[in-house]
Formats: structure tokens, sequence, C-alpha cells
């Protein structure tokens, strides 16, 4: 506490403590309740699960909840102090007013190292372990979505299951339909609208396999057990031996397979080393599509020209994907301590953006300075962040654009305050 210096000093960051305190708390919960609605609509999670999930979504939520709380603690504070002119009276005091700032700069100090720690590895590892806590029993998962839905489909899965009522375990009326899809110009798999065949079912029960110990890297399969498929796709009928269950992966969404390597999930130290491997699969898939299009030019059968040149369409495909797992693996990278400085930012900028509203009470705060600040900043974070992401600047420029420019706003406000 030495670094606050006199009583003013500590009387302003307990202040500043005490609505930061007030106000953290209400806008996580509030935020947190929408995090928890939007899993539990996505996953279709059961009451139980619900409340499991919510201590593990805690930290998850505090990157975003504590520069904003920052920033309304700061207006609040210093708009009190201008509003009771207690700011006029320590200028006229011989009080230099740049060292009531001194407060707020331990406060958004303490809030940055706090918000990093938190993004660095406990948000990561928190994330991990609801991810697998959650998809720990993917069978009951499907089971909620299709008792609520009545449906499921999902955007990497290539099936399409309907059902009339989920008893129990038993889906009773199943209608299963493949999507027909078909190769577009970058040779992506895309769904035309129509489907291959569709089957039917009086009952069917769901089973999950999931990859063993000896068989870590086998694909997870999903089991649709009838009581008997008839159906077809309007030129071959479909046929079945009694009761045969249909095997198709299982979704991505609900695989824990990919939990550990999605940039949000790994610690910050990790993810440098995470995008230089992606950056060396794109350089291998280059080279072969270099090779590729070497073949497709020495050829003089059009058959073979017409080979390598898709073989070109489906290399530059992967590239581009595994270009953008990398540019949100760096984004990840730079995000993470970017988020962490708004705290600092924050502090600063609501000390005169609070004096010169001056306001004394919560509302007011947050309609005149609390609102406005954040309505440029998440922007402006947002758009340099994307245009990060698609090359169009640095992505380390695009990411801390929104922290250089909201500094630059609060170090010429403070300067016009001081020589007031």
């Amino acid at each position: 506490m030495f670094l606050l210096g006199g009583i003013l000093h500590r009387v302003i960051f307990w202040e500043l403590v005490k609505v930061f305190a007030l106000t953290l708390t209400g806008l996580t919960g509030l935020f947190l309740i929408g995090l928890v609605i939007q899993q539990a609509n996505q996953l279709g999670l059961s009451m139980l699960q619900t409340l499991q999930a919510i201590p593990l979504l805690v930290p998850y939520t505090l990157p975003y909840t504590i520069p904003a709380t920052t920033l309304f603690a700061s207006c609040v504070v210093y708009g009190r102090i201008a509003h009771d002119n207690e700011a006029v009276a320590m200028k006229a005091a011989g009080v230099n007013l740049h060292t009531i700032l001194r407060p707020a700069f331990i406060l958004g100090l303490i809030a940055s190292a706090a918000t990093f720690a938190l993004a660095h590895s406990v948000i990561p590892h928190t994330q991990t372990e609801l991810q697998r806590r959650l998809l720990r029993n993917p069978e009951e998962l499907l089971y909620n979505l299709l008792k609520r839905d009545r449906t499921f489909k999902a955007t990497n899965f290539p099936y399409v299951i309907h059902v009339r009522d989920v008893v129990g375990q038993r889906l009773m009326d199943v209608v299963v339909k493949r999507k027909k899809m078909q190769k577009d110009g970058n040779g992506k798999d895309v769904d035309t609208g129509d489907y291959d065949f569709v089957v039917r079912a009086r009952e069917a029960k769901l089973r999950v396999v999931l990859p063993d110990a000896e068989h870590p890297n086998e694909q997870p399969m999903l089991f649709i057990d009838p009581d008997r498929w008839r159906g077809g796709d309007g030129v071959t009928e479909i046929t079945t031996d009694a009761n045969r269950p249909m095997g198709v992966p299982l979704p991505d969404v609900f695989s824990q397979k990919d939990v550990k390597n999605r940039p949000m999930n790994l610690i910050w130290d990790e993810l440098p080393e995470k995008a230089n491997e992606y950056r060396e699969i794109v350089a291998g898939l280059e080279d072969k599509r270099r090779e590729a299009e070497q073949l497709a030019s020495q050829s003089t059968d059009v058959n073979i020209r017409t080979h390598w040149l898709k073989t070109v369409e489906g290399l530059t495909y992967y590239i581009n994907e595994q270009l953008r797992q990398m540019r949100n693996t760096e984004n990840e990278y730079y995000m993470r301590p970017a988020l962490s400085l708004g705290c600092l930012v924050f502090a600063i900028l609501g000390c005169p953006v609070g004096i010169r509203a001056n306001r004394a009470d919560y509302l007011s705060s947050f309609v005149t300075c609390f609102l406005p600040t954040v309505a440029v900043y998440y922007p402006l974070l947002l758009a340099g962040s994307n245009m990060g992401r698609d090359g169009k600047v640095p992505l380390p420029i695009g990411v801390f654009a929104a922290d250089a420019i909201v500094s630059a706003a609060a170090v010429v406000l403070i300067l016009k305050l001081i020589r007031r």
C-alpha cells in the first residue's frame, strides 16, 4: 500500500475497490446467466449438468467483465469527486490533480495482472475440464437435444435425425436423412439441400462408441439401433438385415478428440508452438500443391491433367483451412494480453471522463461514461482482430489498436484536465 502515498489516495483507492467489487459481482452474474443459457441451449444440458458447469464458466467471463468493471468503478468514483467539488478543493489546497489518478492506476495494474493470470492458464484449464465433463456422456446430450427439439442437425454432420418423441432411452418414429454433398470451387463439400437417402424406423436407440486407450486415434462413432429400417432414395431401395444398426461418425460438437487443440483451451505459452505446427503443415501442403501444379502443366493427357488440377483445388482448400487455424491461434495469443491491458487503459480513461461528466450516481455514470467508452472500444477491438486474421494488417497491430487509440484519448483528456 506504500505506492498509494497518503490518506487521500488510500481513501480513493478503497472507494474504487468497493464499487469495483459490487459491480463485478452484478456484471459477472448477468454475463454468466447469458452464457449458461447459451451453453444449455447449444448442448441440450440437463439441470444437473447446467449447475455443474456454472463454477467452470465463471473464470471464462472475467476477462470480459473485469475491464468493463474497472472502467465503471473509475467513472463512478471520480465522477463523485467532481460532483462534490472535491477536485476543486484539492486543487485549491495545492494538490496536483494528476496525483489523484494514482489509485486508479494501481487498481488498473492489479486488474490487468489478475486478468492475464486467468487468461494465461486458469481459463484454458477450466474450459478443457468443462468440455470434457459435458462431453463425458454424449449419448445423454443427444437424447436431451432430441427430446427438446425433436430434430438434430449440425454444420459438419452429414445426417439429419428426426424423431416424433423420446421416451426414456427410446426414440419413437425415427427418420434419418443423409445430406447430398457436392464439391465447390475450393474443393470443399457443401450441402445441396437435398438428400442421398432417407430411412425410417418405428423405434431406435442411440449408442456412442468412443476410442479406447489402445486406439486413441480412432473415429468416435454414433450407432442408431432400430427395430427395423425401411426406406430408399427413390432409385435404389434400402435393404437391411433386421435391426442392423447404422453407424455414423460422431458429430464434432460431441467429440473430445480436439478439445485440447482448440486455441481457447491452450495455455498462453503453448499457443506459439501450436501456431508453428500449423505453419509447418501449410509449408508441406504448399510443396505438394506446387508439385501437383507442375505435373498438371506438364501433362498432355486431359484426364490426368484434370486429376492434378482437382488435387490442386483440394490442397488449396486444406491450405486455407490450416491458415485459418493458424491465424486463430495467433489471434488468441495476442488477444489475451490485449484484453488484460484494457483493464489499465479503462482505469486511466475513467478518471478524466468521470471528472468531466461530473455525475455522482450510478445510472448517470453508466449512461454518460461507461456506455460510450465500451461502445467505441470493443468494436475497435473486434474490427482490428478480424482485420489481423484476414491478413489486412499485422495481427499485433490489429489486436492492440483499440488499446492504443483509447490510451491516446485518455492521455489527451488527462492533459486537458490538468491544464484547467
